[in-house]
Parts: C-alpha cells; structure tokens; sequence
C-alpha cells in the first residue's frame, strides 16, 4: 500500500543523522539559464548541497567554467561532467546518477533544471521532511509554474497515484524532484532515449516500487519556467513531443483503462495540438534514433 505522509501532520523523528544532499543538472553549452539563473539560486539555499553535479550533454567544458562554477559556490563541492552516450536529457541525468552513486551512495538527490530556481529554504524544507516523516523515499514540495515570469496559480500537491501520472502531471518534474539515491536506482533511473515525459515515466516507476514512502512539504519552493518566445518540449506541435508521447503511450499504454486513455488523448490535443490518430501513427513507427 501507497504511504502518503504530509510533513505537516507527520510525527517528528528526533534521529539526529547527517544528511547528504547532491545536486544534479544537466545542461546544454548553449543554456545562458544555468549561470544566470539555476547557479545563483543554488548559491542562495540557506542548506547549502554537499555537493553539485554538472552534466552536460555531449560537451566538455574547459577548466575556466569548473573554476567559476567553484567561485560561484564556494561551499558546495562542484563536479563538471559530460555525457558521452547518446544525446539527450535521460542519458545525461544518468551519467550524474551513475557519478552520484559511486562517491555518495547514501545521498539524497535534489534535481534542478539549468533555466529554473528554487527558494532559498527549498534545500532546508525538503531536509526537514526527511526529519519529520522518517527517511521518506521522495519529498515532494510544490513547483510554481511561471509563463513568461507570471505566475500560473495551482495548490502544491498533497497526494500522488500511478493513475495520476498517466493522464498528465500534478505537479512532480525536474526541478523539484528530491529522491533517495537507492529509491532512483530501484526504480531504473531515467528511461535511455525517451524524448519527452521523462518526468511522468519515473514518478510512474517509482510510485510502482513495493510500499514507496512520500512526504509532501505543502508548501512551493521551487519555479518551473516558461518562456514563450522559445522553442520547447511543451510547444505546441513541437514533433519532439509527439515522438516523446508516443513512447510514454508504448511504454505505459497497458497500464491505462479506457477513461485514462481518453483522458490522456484529451490533454494531448488540448496543450500540445496532436490528435490520437498522430499519436498513434508515431507508436507504430519505426523506432528514432
């Protein structure tokens, strides 16, 4: 059984451990965001991570950038690395898992996309949840959605089910995911290749694990950013993200009851603008490189 514990109504645990919190972010050379925004963010968390990991995709950064990443942080361990497995956002996450795992295997992983912040306390409030509810698998704190800087008003969740996730998101993605390590290893890290819905995929996989625990915090501390002057995943008609549905559908399709599917079909077309009969075209499909 699903164990759903909000931090604010969990009993404290008086355990007085040290917890390892590891960054993660996975950028693109050309992603001005991750000094301009990601970084100074990092740098303002009243808990500072222990560590940061810096992947990029396919792009080795010179000695220079891991310097002024350092200067930037300067208590916070900096490790700059590059994804040399086939491009994309899933390989390089693991490639920094893969990092994580073998120098802080007890750690946390707190995941920040490269053009998006979290609150000074987001680092603190996650930490005491862990306190509070008992080493859960996953905090889950709220993520403000802001269109080009404005805010789009939604209720930071306080609950989560498979079902959830395989109609859309309510509210778990990159940047305010904090996941015990073992917990993203057991659930098979990131899926290799998935264009899009890497997000929905692992919540899926996690929430599937035997008896997962999560503490919802109540409380937005991180800012997912959307600017509409640039071309993203979330476009409309972007064919990067028929080809990521198409995939999601091939991978969880089998879990979806007839209302799930309609309603998954319904969002697809409502946001992004891709009927089932293009979706469905893509899942038949040769496999894309």
């Amino acid at each position: 059984m699903l164990k759903l514990i909000s931090m604010l109504t969990a009993p404290k645990d008086d355990k007085d451990t040290y917890l390892t919190i590891v960054g993660l972010i996975a950028t693109l050379p050309s992603r001005d965001t991750l000094l301009r925004v990601a970084i100074p963010s990092i740098s303002s968390q009243v808990r500072q991570l222990d560590a940061l990991v810096i992947v990029t995709d396919n792009f080795s950064m010179s000695a220079n950038f891991v310097e002024t990443r350092q200067r930037q942080l300067p208590r916070t361990d900096v490790h700059v690395l590059s994804n040399v497995k086939a491009p994309g956002a899933a390989n390089t996450w693991n490639t920094g898992i893969e990092y994580i795992a073998a120098h802080w295997p007890k750690a946390y992983v707190a995941i920040l996309d490269d053009d998006d912040q979290w609150d000074p306390e987001h680092l603190s409030i996650c930490e005491d949840a862990t306190r509070s509810v008992g080493s859960p698998d996953v905090v889950v704190s709220g993520l403000r959605t802001l269109i080009d800087g404005e805010e789009v008003p939604r209720d930071p969740p306080l609950s989560f089910s498979v079902e959830d996730f395989l109609t859309g998101n309510p509210g778990w993605q990159g940047s305010n995911t904090f996941i015990r390590l073992t917990t993203l290893l057991a659930a098979g890290r990131f899926t290799e290749g998935l264009k899009s819905c890497n997000d929905r995929d692992l919540a899926i996989r996690v929430l599937s694990l035997p008896d997962p625990k999560l503490a919802f915090t109540g409380r937005h501390t991180a800012s997912w950013n959307l600017d509409t002057d640039r071309s993203s995943l979330s476009s409309r008609k972007s064919e990067a993200k028929r080809v990521g549905l198409a995939q999601f559908l091939a991978l969880h399709g089998h879990r979806m009851n007839e209302a799930i599917r309609h309603r998954f079909f319904e969002r697809v077309d409502n946001l992004f603008g891709w009927s089932e009969e293009e979706i469905q075209a893509e899942v038949g499909a040769p496999a894309h490189a």
